[in-house]
């Protein structure tokens, strides 16, 4: 909490100038630079799923940098949080990064801001199993967010999320070709007589994402679900265009609802996310 105002004072010292550059067109040699960052992939970040209040200023473009063994290792641009008072919740920003480290059957993502007197900060823990994810682990000072995945062969099928008990059951639809056509996730109650978690199918509460509209293009997002923007896009063999969101209510009433719509660019069939 200390950092987070730290860093909103520092970017507030700077956010009319932001204001300015944020409504002029983005600077090609920045973009250019980015782009001859070696083994990477760039994108848009409006063309992923971060939160709404974002002041994007003069970066618009993360880029993801690999090892060796094409492994993701670094991911430069991200959001910073910035006063109420801006009248946005954060900053996109190349001051903020993600370095991920892989050791025996582990994965940690550790965030990096280059500001002074920030302290790296170990975000999340990944639990691998025969190359899949099968646990991540939201650091928390007071109470860790785990969600477990289930997988049937490629595909995650099931995740349950946890903190101190568990809290919420996940179902992953998929369509014909191997493409994610829906999300389900329903809260948990405990079953005194099996003793288990389980959804109580009779209470209507929950959140139905659908994904349609696909292309035909291959999807090239998909050894990057560590990456919690990029999750939805990495479980399919294509690339969705719209998306929406629907919370239910006790009775069955619609009390959310969020929508996306997309217009990518492609090159020989091939999308092309960082323009």
């Amino acid at each position: 909490m200390k950092n987070n105002r730290h860093i909103a004072a520092i970017l507030l010292s700077i956010f009319t100038s932001l204001l300015v550059v944020s409504c002029q067109t983005n600077d090609p040699e920045e973009i250019e630079l980015s782009n001859n960052i070696q083994n990477f992939e760039a994108y848009y970040y409006l063309y992923m799923h971060y939160p709404d209040g974002v002041l994007s200023g003069s970066s618009v473009i993360a880029n993801i940098q690999y090892d060796n063994q094409n492994r993701p290792i670094k991911r430069i641009g991200g959001l910073l949080p910035l006063p109420g008072s801006t009248g946005f919740n954060y900053i996109f920003s190349n001051n903020y990064y993600e370095e991920i480290a892989y050791g025996n059957n582990e994965i940690s993502l550790t965030v990096k801001v280059s500001l002074s007197n920030f302290s790296d900060q170990l975000k999340t823990i990944f639990k691998t199993e025969n190359g899949k994810i099968v646990k991540k682990i939201n650091i928390d000072p007071y109470v860790n967010d785990t969600i477990e995945y289930y997988y049937n062969n490629d595909r995650i099928i099931k995740s349950i999320r946890k903190k101190q008990l568990p809290v919420s059951g996940t179902k992953y639809y998929y369509n014909s070709v191997g493409n994610i056509d829906s999300i389900v996730s329903r809260p948990l109650s405990y079953n005194t007589v099996s003793q288990t978690w389980q959804v109580n199918l009779s209470n209507k509460i929950k959140t139905v994402q659908t994904f349609k509209d696909y292309d035909n293009s291959p999807n090239p997002t998909k050894k990057l679900m560590m990456f919690e923007e990029i999750f939805y896009r990495s479980l399919s063999e294509n690339n969705y265009r719209s998306y929406e969101s629907k919370s239910y209510d006790v009775n069955g009433n619609v009390y959310g609802l969020s929508t996306q719509n997309w217009t990518f660019n492609y090159i020989n069939n091939q999308i092309k996310f960082a323009n």
